[in-house]
């Protein structure tokens, strides 16, 4: 029977594996696959940086007369000539300019691995965040249950005098509260999941997660692996990549050849060929200037990693402390407060005989939900700082 009841239940009222959202963001996202596209287009730059440039062909028709345009046997000076120029590289230009893109395709092919980093972080904190809306609903229709049944039953015993109205009437007061509660719940709770199927690029109606809390790591075991960020690897990759135009810049200085032949005909005389050579000169120190550049912008990427490098320990630490306190106050919630309070609110429960006594039963009701709604935030913030300490380690998964 149950084997058929899940055959017939629509599709969309599944729960999804949280782990099936990261792996198919992971694969589909459509800000990935730009990226990607960008990658494959530094593909045809490495292509292209080992090409020569261009080669300049002219037709030249020289000693034109007046008279008679068509002579073209009149004199030695009229002649056609078809001319070849051809730019010759320095040796190793092309090896450095090729280099210094394939840095830029670890810089980008890295900021690909960073977006899925940054995808995978956002579902999970979306994913959480609904846990702990949903959550929050449950004990919200729970106690709009509680609060009914408590006012009915007192009502179809208690007398007339105004005491015991006003407190039938906070009873009420607080009902409402609630009911204002769930459906802000609920808005949020819609919010949340256009969020989260736009992130996986699935449609979300309903999503499946271990919410289970450990003991977090101790802090140095992420310190000792923090290289493993990302935005720390970019920042690596764009160093690399400013050394690699050093070189380039370096080789500018180096004047590149540029070959030039030429055969000329003509008409009434021998025809000859012509070969030169000509070259760029560098006298305006215009090449020293563009490798002085580099060299300052490497020397910023330095800094800049350093400045990183000491930013992100502090990151490190901040959520750490964050998923830590979390940890505690839902063991501290656990273990000590909802004992207690469960006892109180058994004790109060059950032995309503006055409005005074329904007044401190929805006093302690509101302390309860309060005291709930708290444990389930903990949680909920334990995984969220989770998430973001795992994407300041590079976390995929």
């Amino acid at each position: 029977m149950r084997l058929l009841i899940s055959l017939i239940l629509p599709v969309w009222l599944l729960a999804v594996p949280l782990d099936t959202l990261i792996q198919n963001a992971r694969n589909n996202h459509t800000s990935l696959k730009s990226i990607e596209q960008k990658i494959s287009m530094i593909d045809n730059e490495i292509e292209i940086s080992q090409n020569f440039s261009d080669p300049i062909v002219s037709l030249t028709l020289s000693d034109i007369q007046s008279d008679d345009i068509s002579d073209r046997s009149i004199e030695r000076m009229q002649y056609t000539a078809l001319n070849f120029a051809q730019k010759i590289p320095y040796f190793g230009k092309r090896d450095a300019l090729s280099n210094k893109i394939k840095a830029k395709k670890e810089k980008v092919t890295l900021s690909m691995y960073e977006m899925k980093v940054k995808l995978v972080r956002e579902i999970k904190i979306a994913a959480f965040s609904i846990w702990q809306r949903e959550e929050e609903l449950k004990i919200t229709d729970e106690y709009i249950k509680l609060t009914k049944q408590n006012i009915e039953l007192y009502s179809s015993a208690s007398t007339s005098d105004s005491k015991s109205h006003m407190s039938i009437m906070s009873a009420e007061m607080k009902l409402s509260e609630l009911r204002i509660k769930k459906h802000k719940l609920n808005s949020i709770l819609l919010g949340l999941y256009k969020k989260l199927s736009y992130l996986s690029e699935m449609d979300v109606k309903s999503v499946e997660m271990d919410m289970k809390i450990f003991k977090p790591n101790d802090v140095s075991e992420y310190i000792q692996i923090k290289s493993a960020n990302l935005s720390y690897k970019i920042k690596k990759a764009s160093l690399n990549e400013a050394n690699k135009d050093i070189k380039v810049k370096e080789l500018s200085s180096y004047i590149d050849p540029v070959i030039k032949v030429g055969y000329y005909h003509r008409e009434s005389f021998d025809d000859y060929a012509n070969i030169g050579l000509s070259f760029s000169l560098p006298i305006y120190g215009t090449q020293d200037q563009q490798e002085e550049k580099s060299r300052k912008l490497s020397l910023a990427w330095k800094n800049e990693i350093i400045d990183f490098n000491n930013l992100l320990i502090a990151q490190i630490y901040e959520v750490h402390a964050r998923l830590t306190n979390s940890y505690e106050a839902h063991r501290i919630i656990k273990h000590e407060s909802m004992p207690q309070i469960q006892h109180m609110f058994e004790l109060s429960s059950s032995s309503i005989k006055s409005g005074d006594e329904l007044f401190l039963f929805i006093e302690l009701l509101g302390k309860k939900l309060s005291l709930d709604e708290q444990n389930i935030g903990e949680v909920a913030t334990y995984h969220r700082n989770l998430a973001i300490l795992d994407a300041l380690i590079g976390e995929m998964k």
